[in-house]
């Protein structure tokens, strides 16, 4: 306790140069003898520290004195240049200069190692601890290992160079050279899992000037025309450049924007329910139309419909319902009631003892009137389909998602339907 006050001590007085007895002795809630005490321990140290009488006095430092950077460990002068770097990133400009002196006198170097896009905040618990491992990575230049998974569900196992730490959105990202793809790469925290330090030090490397470069083959953004209802303007203001957002005499808000056409932009549409319209392009006004039959057969019938096709990534910004025609797959369907796959083709359909179609299960589950696995549990068709879908590509996600997802609607098909 003694120590931590002696040098909140030594930081007031080379922040003020001059400061009352009094004054400490209020700040630390101690008595003025104990603060003397502390000068005392503080002169006998070797700190150049002194009392002047009369006005303008109290408790100063020679004009000359340097804080010794021996008196911070090295992690804590990490803190500071992480503390400074994310100052400056937010839009501070006086800390440049701070910065760059305590970097030379800590003998640190790259000082940008940080960037911070404060468009929005959040971050759970289990990103927070992920954060911490993926920062003592980034300060000691230490190879990490990690389970990461795309946005599209994929899983690998990644080994990269931690290079820079980013906020942005509302979310934390990592750039980092990638060992295993052999490139640069950003990794969003929230999705990373095992993470384990590794042997060995970083190569200096300069990480790209942009968050996320353009790749050869990204899929093309579309424009939207958008309409948001007065209630949501703190999420439009928060998300939106003022240049995209025309408000209207009643309220409503207007906003022009680009975003990947992808699955992501589906999820961040239907986040604001009822307050939004999308005026503009036609064929995401019928995607959006189409989720909302899905949520009705979920609420009005009881039945999941998580083996629906997931919407594939829409190509290109074009309003011709024939370059999305893929899009429109989440119709009503029919599907086996014992496996279900969907029954979109009559020679899908199995055959009944008479030969006639079967109007509930598939030609892989159901032929001549029996099943052509009558012992199968509902747990070996489960078992069945993850394989299959490890084999050609789960269109569910994940296949932990997929194994919940059937889960939870398999006993809904008739063959498993309890009486």
């Amino acid at each position: 306790m003694k120590n931590s006050r002696l040098f909140e001590i030594l930081y007031l007085l080379v922040e003020k140069r001059a400061v009352t007895a009094v004054e400490l002795a209020q700040r630390l809630e101690v008595s003025e003898r104990t603060i003397y005490r502390d000068i005392d321990a503080l002169s006998a140290a070797g700190i150049p520290v002194f009392t002047q009488q009369g006005q303008g006095g109290g408790i100063r430092l020679m004009d000359q004195f340097v804080l010794d950077k021996a008196l911070l460990s090295q992690s804590q002068q990490d803190e500071i240049l992480f503390a400074l770097q994310a100052v400056l990133a937010s839009g501070g400009a006086a800390e440049r200069e701070t910065l760059a002196q305590l970097t030379t006198l800590f003998r640190r170097e790259g000082r940008d190692w940080l960037e911070v896009d404060f468009t929005d905040w959040g971050s759970g618990a289990a990103e927070r601890e992920t954060f911490a491992l993926v920062k003592g990575a980034v300060l000691a230049r230490q190879p990490l290992s990690f389970t990461y998974y795309s946005s599209a569900g994929e899983k690998s196992r990644r080994t990269v160079e931690p290079a820079r730490l980013v906020f942005k959105s509302g979310c934390w990202y990592l750039s980092a050279y990638c060992r295993t793809r052999q490139d640069w790469r950003i990794f969003r925290l929230a999705r990373m899992e095992e993470l384990v330090p590794e042997e060995g030090n970083c190569p200096p490397r300069n990480p790209p000037d942009r968050l996320e470069a353009p790749s050869a083959g990204r899929e093309s953004g579309v424009d939207l025309r958008l309409r948001f209802h007065p209630a949501a303007a703190w999420r439009v203001q928060d998300y939106f450049h003022p240049r995209q957002i025309t408000r209207e005499p009643d309220g409503r808000l207007l906003v022009n924007c680009n975003f990947p056409a992808d699955q992501w932009l589906l999820s961040f549409l239907l986040s604001f329910g009822s307050q939004l319209e999308v005026l503009s392009p036609g064929y995401w006004r019928d995607i959006l139309i189409q989720e909302g039959k899905k949520f009705l057969a979920v609420y009005e019938t009881g039945q999941a419909v998580s083996s629906l096709k997931a919407y594939p990534c829409v190509r290109g910004g074009g309003t011709d319902p024939a370059q999305h025609k893929e899009v429109f797959s989440m119709e009503e369907r029919k599907f086996c009631q014992c496996c279900g796959m969907p029954l979109d083709k009559p020679e899908d359909a199995g055959t009944e003892a008479d030969g006639t179609p079967s109007g509930d299960y598939c030609r892989y589950c159901y032929q001549n009137g029996t099943f052509t696995a009558p012992d199968a549990t509902m747990d070996d068709i489960i078992a069945f389909n993850l394989k299959f879908n490890a084999e050609n590509g789960c269109p569910m996600g994940t296949q932990e998602e997929a194994e919940k997802m059937m889960r939870g609607w398999f006993p809904t098909l008739k063959r498993w339907r309890k009486p």
